[in-house]
């Protein structure tokens, strides 16, 4: 698979049309209502696909209605790009009933993290577009009263997530990571997102197979030896010894269950750092946080690193 194949989507322009869906877990109404204000707010247009008010046991709306919300905002003329409500799982009862050539044709912004890991990948491998690991609508603009440590989280994230939606240069950095590194340069396509989906999809035609990647990874409530379980079969698949470097988001509430398991985060680190002579960075405010950057998936990017830290280059810069 060639990353130079792969086709960028149309920019989000100021004011443009935003269609929400739900293609998971059941939306938290409250939430939900207030980041279509909060969207609104900052200029864009907002339409609701009907279905995301749906409940079908865990998900929103049976896999048919989900389903049909996709094809038709992503069918429809006035919508301009599309951003996941919330995640948790569903993705993977409807990749093989996705319309892969409407994706490719439509090339409309497709913004989301977590369970929506899985439509980031099955894009690059099935439509081969570039697709964006970022915020969910309910999940980053449906706080309120957020306390002032939050609402400059949440700044943070508004600030990396619209100009890299438009297509513009980003220099986001420089990062923290409590491991040194001698100082480079890595140029590679930029992809991964939510481990577990990432584990999930290997082996299936909707894991995109990108040699000399910048691999971003991040997790939620799992345990560490489960995590560096996942990074293992990453390993025996040969995944990650085919990439130029592995830079770790956020991996929340992941501390060892007390008085079981008294293997940390910090010791899958460690192992990674022994099993692979690439860069194995830690620091990238990516995953189940307010503090998110907005990140291409599949897209040319721009590794640098320094002593003191690293940044990454969006849309050459």
């Amino acid at each position: 698979m060639n990353p130079a194949t792969f086709a960028l989507p149309r920019p989000l322009l100021p004011g443009a049309t935003i269609g929400l869906f739900a293609p998971s877990g059941v939306v938290h109404t409250a939430r939900h209502e207030q980041s279509v204000i909060r969207l609104e707010d900052l200029g864009y247009r907002v339409v609701v696909a009907p279905e995301a008010a749906s409940q079908w046991r865990y998900f929103a709306g049976t896999d048919d209605e989900r389903l049909a919300s996709f094809h038709r905002l992503l069918a429809d003329p006035a919508i301009d790009g599309l951003m996941m409500i919330r995640g948790g799982y569903g993705w993977s009862r409807l990749l093989h009933r996705v319309d892969w050539p409407l994706v490719a044709t439509a090339r409309k912004p497709l913004i989301g993290f977590s369970d929506f890991t899985a439509l980031n990948l099955g894009a690059l491998a099935k439509a081969q577009l570039v697709t964006f690991a970022g915020p969910g609508a309910a999940i980053d603009f449906g706080g309120a009263d957020d306390p002032d440590d939050v609402q400059a989280d949440h700044d943070f994230m508004a600030a990396h997530c619209w100009p890299v939606l438009r297509g513009e240069p980003l220099l986001a950095g420089p990062f923290v990571c409590e491991h040194s590194y001698a100082a480079q340069e890595i140029r590679g396509p930029l992809w991964g997102s939510n481990l577990s989906l990432i584990a999930h999809l290997t082996g299936t035609p909707y894991m995109p197979a990108i040699d000399g990647g910048i691999l971003f990874v991040e997790e939620v409530t799992e345990q560490p030896y489960a995590i560096e379980r996942m990074f293992m079969q990453l390993f025996h698949a040969g995944i990650l010894q085919r990439q130029r470097a592995i830079v770790l988001g956020d991996f929340s509430d992941c501390e060892p269950e007390a008085g079981r398991f008294p293997y940390a985060v910090e010791h899958v680190v460690e192992t990674l750092r022994t099993l692979l002579p690439i860069p194995v960075l830690t620091g990238l405010p990516f995953g189940h946080v307010a503090k998110k950057l907005t990140l291409p998936v599949g897209a040319a990017a721009r590794l640098t690193i320094e002593q003191s830290g690293f940044s990454i280059g969006l849309n050459g810069a």
